[in-house]
Order: structure tokens, then C-alpha cells, then sequence
């Protein structure tokens, strides 16, 4: 019995990191992009030389906070969605369209992540390096694919989040 206990634990905290990943990581990416621009400020001003790196990881981090963001308001309901004439509609069709939209979404972000595969095998086979760190680019190039995948996770979780209030609006149970 207390196996059992601690594996649906376990899982619910696996779940639970699964589910706030992108929040921690953008949280991540941003505090680091700022501690590293205060640096290259602080440096460049008040020890009048500059850190040839701080450009190069500001502008890494920066990529990485936007793209997992992205992933994150999806997730949030707050990603920019154009739905002035959507929300004219009746409430039928409107859903309709929605659905309509997020489909064509889901391809776009699956189109995203076959060609940043792709991508990313063309770099590890001919191998490009960052400029001061000599970082592969194809490890900061993954951050596209990557956040891609997770957008298309995140609208699968509010359709299937959707249909369940759905459900129990019409069964009236709230289970």
C-alpha cells in the first residue's frame, strides 16, 4: 500500500514539474539574462572593459525566454489570438472556428519543429559554433522545436481540458 502511495506521489509531483516547466524555465532565462546584462553594464561602465561573452549569452537567453514563453501563455490561455470576428458568432460556430484555428495552429507548430529537426541534424552533421563561447548552435537552436512541441502539447491540454468542463456542463456533475 505504501509503494503504491509513494509511485502516484511521485507521479503527481512528475506531473506537477511537467505541468509548470515552462514557468520555470522562462523564470530561469529571464533572471539569468538579467544577471548577465547587469554584468556586461557594470563592467563596461564602471571597469571600463568589456566581457566578449555577455552579448552572446544575453542574446541566447533572450531566444530561450521568448520561444519557451510562447509555450508558456499557450499553456496560460494568453498566447495573442486575432478574434474580433470570431467573437461575433454564434457560440456554435464560434467554438467551430476556434477549433478550426488551433488545428492550423497545431500544423504550423508541427510544420516548426519537422524542419527545426531537420535543422538541428544538418548542424550536428556539419557542426556551427557560437562566436566567443564556441557553443554548438545546434544546441541553442533546439530551444525551437522544443518549445514548438510543447505549444502543441499545451493546445491538446486546453481542448481536452475544454471538452471536460463541456461534459460536465451538460451532465451538470462536477466530478
Amino acid at each position: 500500500m505504501a509503494r503504491s502511495q509513494t509511485t502516484l506521489h511521485i507521479r503527481m509531483h512528475m506531473g506537477s514539474l511537467l505541468n509548470s516547466f515552462e514557468k520555470h524555465a522562462a523564470n530561469l532565462a529571464l533572471a539569468g539574462l538579467v544577471v548577465v546584462l547587469a554584468l556586461q553594464v557594470f563592467f563596461r561602465y564602471v571597469l571600463q572593459t568589456g566581457l566578449s561573452w555577455t552579448e552572446e549569452v544575453s542574446r541566447f537567453l533572450f531566444v530561450g525566454f521568448v520561444y519557451v514563453s510562447a509555450s508558456y501563455a499557450v499553456q496560460q490561455g494568453t498566447h495573442i489570438r486575432v478574434s474580433i470576428g470570431v467573437d461575433a458568432l454564434p457560440p456554435r460556430v464560434r467554438r467551430a472556428a476556434l477549433r478550426l484555428a488551433d488545428a492550423l495552429w497545431i500544423c504550423f507548430n508541427a510544420l516548426v519543429v519537422i524542419s527545426g529537426v531537420v535543422l538541428i541534424k544538418g548542424m550536428i552533421a556539419h557542426p556551427v559554433y557560437s562566436t566567443s563561447l564556441f557553443i554548438p548552435l545546434s544546441l541553442v537552436y533546439l530551444v525551437i522545436p522544443v518549445a514548438h512541441a510543447l505549444m502543441i502539447v499545451r493546445i491538446v491540454q486546453s481542448h481536452i481540458r475544454a471538452r471536460s468542463t463541456e461534459g460536465e456542463t451538460r451532465t451538470g456533475s462536477k466530478a
